[in-house]
């Protein structure tokens, strides 16, 4: 890897020397937090991208970026970032480290990099379901359509998007060297009018690895066939083996949006599957329902107060427990696995959606049975402080074997203000938790951004 990066930056500067346009970034994040509970509120804390935890006060972040084109749409990308975070513990750790080609079809990334934010950051999961930006990102490769590929070699009609990805959890975790296994292809139709509609799948599997009571997993070529294909394994772990090889988990993907008068609007619902019952729908209603609009004119409705809109349902309550034969075989239990123990989680975070929780020793997932209603407002203040702001109510039922005495209802709030945008970048966050069964918690944050180049 050291000789990769070495290398890469020696081409860089040799293009540099050739005229080629390079663009520069250096920049320094550092981050404050005060709460009055033992952990900070929901929204001071999720979806931070691994930088924050529940007890961190401190955090600081210092990353770098360097964009050589070849052509307008075609380029390389090398970047790299240093953490610093209080917490649970503290540490210094690589934020990412990468490189990136990008073409107007197709991309590749090789190394660990943080995803893309989405719907200027309103959204609680981000792109779907199964995968926000609560965690830190997995070291991998990725290969990846960048744009839909119509088959009429035009920009509408019928066409396709995919990527394949593999990955590998280097975290302490309960079985060691776990891979990543990860696919997608989605259906897409797209007309002159600017109506989008896509639908596909989306596959993960975590499998391989070294379990403390099994010894080494299947991990060879037969196995990753397997793995891809959704096959069961040979039972050569005790039995845990019961509907495919490793610990799968998937998701069927619905997005309609459109763009009227320069306002976009878009419908996403993400199912979560586990095995074929969840696959053919045995687990509906569960998943997200998004409602999103943005707004890209100079005001909205003659005013800047509001720039984009979203409102976000989300429901696991059933998790195929209204089937016929869960009575035999069990139902559901989002994130968590007998085999891979830690669950779909990375370094004591949730993967996921985060509304979904890890127990309180943040070993396994506690809490994976709820209904949220989740709003986000993004504008300005007066046409002068940009704002964000996030709200959520939660009802927590618990988790398969383990429901709640009565369900704990979390009311999570925050409100982001740009105080100010000039040579510094300096944020001030609000945030609170209203619950039902403890006291409430609320807390302050700071935010100060520098770039340098």
């Amino acid at each position: 890897m050291k000789l990769l990066f070495s290398c890469f930056f020696i081409f860089l500067s040799s293009l540099n020397a050739v005229g080629q346009l390079i663009d520069y970034e250096f920049t320094g994040t550092s981050n404050g937090i005060l709460y009055t509970g033992e952990r900070s509120p929901f929204w001071l804390h999720s979806n931070k991208r691994g930088r924050i935890d529940e007890k961190t006060y401190l955090s600081g972040l210092l990353s770098s970026s360097a964009n050589i084109y070849l052509d307008e749409e075609t380029y390389f990308k090398v970047g790299a970032g240093v953490l610093y975070q209080d917490g649970f513990t503290d540490k210094i750790q690589l934020d990412e480290i990468y490189v990136q080609f990008t073409s107007p079809q197709f991309g590749f990334t090789a190394g660990r990099k943080q995803k893309e934010e989405l719907f200027r950051g309103l959204s609680d999961t981000n792109q779907y379901i199964l995968w926000s930006l609560n965690a830190r990102p997995l070291p991998g490769i990725q290969i990846y359509t960048t744009a839909p590929i119509f088959l009429n070699g035009e920009n509408y009609g019928l066409g396709f998007k995919a990527s394949l990805e593999e990955y590998i959890f280097d975290d302490d975790r309960f079985v060691k060297e776990t891979r990543l296994h990860h696919k997608s292809f989605h259906f897409v139709f797209r007309n002159k009018s600017n109506l989008e509609i896509s639908l596909g799948l989306q596959h993960f599997v975590q499998w391989a690895g070294i379990s403390p009571e099994f010894g080494k997993l299947p991990g060879g070529i037969d196995d990753y066939f397997d793995v891809f294909t959704g096959r069961a394994g040979d039972d050569a772990v005790g039995g845990q083996e019961v509907n495919a090889l490793g610990n799968q988990l998937g998701s069927v993907e619905l997005q309609i949006k459109t763009k009227v008068n320069d306002v976009d609007v878009q419908f996403i619902y993400n199912t979560i599957f586990e095995d074929g019952s969840g696959l053919k729908g045995g687990n509906l209603p569960d998943g997200r329902y998004t409602f999103y609009v943005e707004d890209n004119r100079d005001t909205f409705w003659g005013t800047s107060w509001l720039k984009a809109f979203i409102y976000e349902f989300y429901y696991t309550k059933n998790q195929s427990r209204d089937r016929l034969s869960s009575a035999e075989d069990g139902a559901d239990n989002y994130f968590n696995n007998n085999l891979y123990r830690s669950g779909w989680t990375y370094e004591n975070r949730v993967i996921g959606v985060p509304f979904i929780l890890l127990n309180d020793n943040r070993f396994r997932i506690g809490t994976n049975i709820v209904v949220v209603h989740h709003l986000g407002l993004q504008g300005k203040i007066l046409d002068k402080i940009p704002y964000n702001f996030l709200m959520s109510y939660r009802q927590n039922y618990g988790a398969k074997d383990s429901f709640f005495p009565e369900k704990k209802q979390v009311f999570s709030t925050l409100i982001d203000l740009e105080l100010i945008n000039s040579n510094i970048l300096l944020n001030l966050q609000l945030g609170a938790d209203i619950n039902s069964s403890t006291n409430s918690n609320f807390g302050l944050g700071l935010s100060l951004k520098k770039s340098f180049l």
